[in-house]
């Protein structure tokens, strides 16, 4: 096979491949469960700067892995940091005795963290807050999980955070519902205690900055927050007719709600049918849209393509909240997409539970699996894989990190499957996907048409598939290659020979070479002398070149009568030809009188202008000066012609 064809065949292998690769699920790193014997459930899963994780949610154990509380009835916020390998670093439970639990976390730019959950304890360690309901409760960590500080915010009815993200100068967005309309509360729409779509900005300090109430006099809440060209973006879903929900709304729709900076809504866009429609997540695309995901029950009006008695509802729109396209995917049993995200190329990644064994499920588990679907940035199916033991497995939170193509899936788990280290009733359970890097590294080779195309797997540290290597053959080249095969000294100096082969270089031993086989030896010749360099490979090929280094007793110079600067590569130039110890200067005078060119540099010579004009035919007078060996001084003068 021809160098050509070779590499040809080599580099469709890696097309097929990365191709192949694109259409198929990222392949499993590590699935691991976290907890003890109880109820372990974690709602979200973020990246941290060290290149681990940290998870967040509640727990009901008091053993595994969960630190023990003495006031622990019923839930505790648990949160779990993990390293790169998926070991547990530090791990923190926080509650009193009612109920606590993790809605949402993000690392913060101190290396800390704030934590929004919820509680409507008042012992504990848990601060005080607006009577016997849900409060929403906002904690910050310190980089090893010590707690910094903790506000509560909301009113006398039921206050829920559900998403946090942290604006550029540092300020908290939490999406959140609420029935109050007292303490942080104002301007609740809801009435016999529905509930409000709640927006809380916070500063850095935990101080309230604005907290706004959008809907109607039903239920109303809102579940995701993503911001996008300075507006905040909410999704959720409604209920009302009236207020901030537009009248069309049918039972149930999935809703969007567009805000400026300063909380003020610029739109309220409803989507769905004649049944439920709900919004969970949302994630900005990148050709500008927003991309929502939750589910539907509905067959009618916006929704199209239902497979059964809930389905994953997809829907793409505009930032005007136009939509674009929509897909219904699942099976005759129930199915709810929790969490979407923006894929390397454009398309999308929903992530949720499904109960279905038919349809668009093609390798169900059990009661409940975790179910990935990968769709193209117009919402045509790519992939899709199924996650999860014989019992139920429930898929919350899914993140990306594009640079490294690592995906990480967080939900709670009562069953084997994939997962290993089972501590529990129900246990945090944590899938890492890593599609392994594509790397094509050159081979030296002694002949291309007997090498036969090879691959290899690299592990990374935790001991997992890294990279897949492609190895591309070249033929050994000779040890100067592209480079000049001979230079010139003064008696008493010395040259570091150069090498450029691709094997290993190795200078045949010389008396005036520093060393023996090795790749850049140092000559000092007293006459001029002929040196073998060698490249080879382990497996016994060599080429062999030579090296011819001149000792000169003293300066050489060769100045030319004429040149001919007419581009054509040859004799372009004037100057001196040889070479000089030191205190070179050539000048140029035309017949005037006027200098028209000086170098000391001995290789920058005259191309035959002056002051940027093309000088014409005639003859020209030139002056050497330089030094000799002994740094005694010499010149030389005389004519030259210039000829075009």
């Amino acid at each position: 096979m021809s160098n050509n064809l070779l590499k040809n065949f080599l580099l469709t292998c890696t097309f097929l491949y990365n191709s192949f690769a694109i259409a198929q699920t990222p392949p499993l790193n590590w699935a691991l469960r976290f907890g003890g014997s109880a109820v372990d459930i974690p709602y979200s899963i973020k990246f941290t700067t060290d290149g681990g994780t940290i998870a967040a949610g509640y727990t009901d154990s008091q053993d595994g892995q969960v630190s023990p509380h003495a006031n622990r009835e019923y839930w505790d916020l648990w949160v779990v940091k993990l390293n790169v390998c998926g070991a547990i670093q530090w791990e923190l439970s926080l509650g009193g005795t009612g109920y606590e639990s993790a809605r949402d976390i993000e690392q913060t730019a101190d290396g800390g963290y704030i934590v929004l959950g919820e509680t409507n304890s008042t012992d504990g360690g848990v601060i005080a807050g607006y009577g016997g309901t849900k409060d929403i409760w906002l904690i910050k960590l310190a980089a090893t999980g010590a707690v910094q500080w903790q506000k509560r915010y909301g009113g006398n009815g039921l206050d829920i955070g559900n998403d946090i993200s942290i604006t550029s100068n540092g300020d908290y967005l939490i999406a959140a519902s609420t029935s109050s309309n007292d303490g942080d509360v104002a301007g609740n729409h809801g009435t016999a205690g529905y509930t409000d779509g709640l927006i809380l900005k916070i500063n850095t300090a935990g101080n309230v900055i604005y907290s706004k109430c959008f809907g109607g006099t039903k239920n109303e809440e809102l579940l995701k927050i993503v911001s996008i060209g300075g507006r905040t973006y909410a999704a959720g879903y409604a209920n009302s007719i009236d207020g901030d929900i537009p009248p069309n709304q049918k039972n149930y729709d999935a809703w969007l709600l567009a805000l400026d900076d300063n909380g003020n809504k610029i739109f309220s866009k409803i989507y769905g049918g004649s049944q439920n429609d709900v919004a969970y997540s949302m994630t900005a695309g990148t050709n500008g849209s927003l991309t929502i995901a939750g589910y539907t029950t509905s067959n009618d009006g916006d929704v199209s393509g239902a497979k059964g008695s809930q389905d994953y509802w997809v829907l793409n729109v505009t930032t005007a909240g136009i939509l674009n396209w929509q897909k219904v995917l699942g099976g005759t049993e129930a199915d709810y997409c929790n969490a979407i995200l923006t894929d390397f190329d454009g398309g999308y990644i929903a992530a949720g539970i499904s109960y279905s064994a038919d349809g668009d499920i093609d390798d169900a588990r059990g009661e409940g699996d975790y179910w990935l679907v990968k769709l193209s940035a117009t919402g045509t199916i790519v992939w899709k894989k199924n996650f999860g033991g014989s019992g139920n497995d429930h898929l919350r939170s899914i993140i990306y990190k594009p640079l490294l193509e690592e995906y990480y899936l967080s939900g709670d788990s009562e069953t084997g499957g994939e997962f290993t280290s089972v501590f529990g009733d129900v246990d945090f359970g944590i899938i890492k996907l890593k599609k392994p890097l594509d790397e094509i590294k050159d081979s030296t080779v002694c002949d291309l048409a007997a090498f036969i195309p090879i691959s290899d797997t690299l592990r990374d540290a935790c001991g997992y598939d890294s990279v897949y290597v492609e190895y591309n053959p070249v033929l050994i080249n000779g040890p100067l290659h592209d480079l000049k095969k001979s230079d010139t000294i003064f008696i008493g100096q010395s040259l570091t020979l150069p090498a450029s082969g691709n094997g290993n270089i190795a200078w045949q031993g010389h008396p005036t070479l520093s060393c023996s086989n090795c790749p850049n030896p140092v000559a000092t010749p007293t006459v001029t002398t002929i040196y073998t360099v060698e490249n080879t490979l382990p497996h016994g090929c060599v080429i062999e070149d030579q090296f011819r280094l001149v000792v000169l007793n003293d300066a050489v110079l060769f100045t030319p009568t004429a040149f001919t600067p007419n581009g054509d590569g040859l004799n372009d130039y004037f100057g001196p030809l040889g070479k000089v110890p030191d205190g070179f200067r050539l000048q140029v005078f035309n017949r005037y009188g006027e200098t028209v060119f000086v170098s000391t540099v001995i290789n920058t010579r005259w191309d035959g202008r002056y002051k940027g004009e093309v000088q014409p035919m005639g003859s020209f007078v030139y002056v050497v000066v330089f030094k000799d060996i002994n740094q005694k001084q010499h010149q030389q003068k005389g004519y030259f012609t210039l000829i075009r």
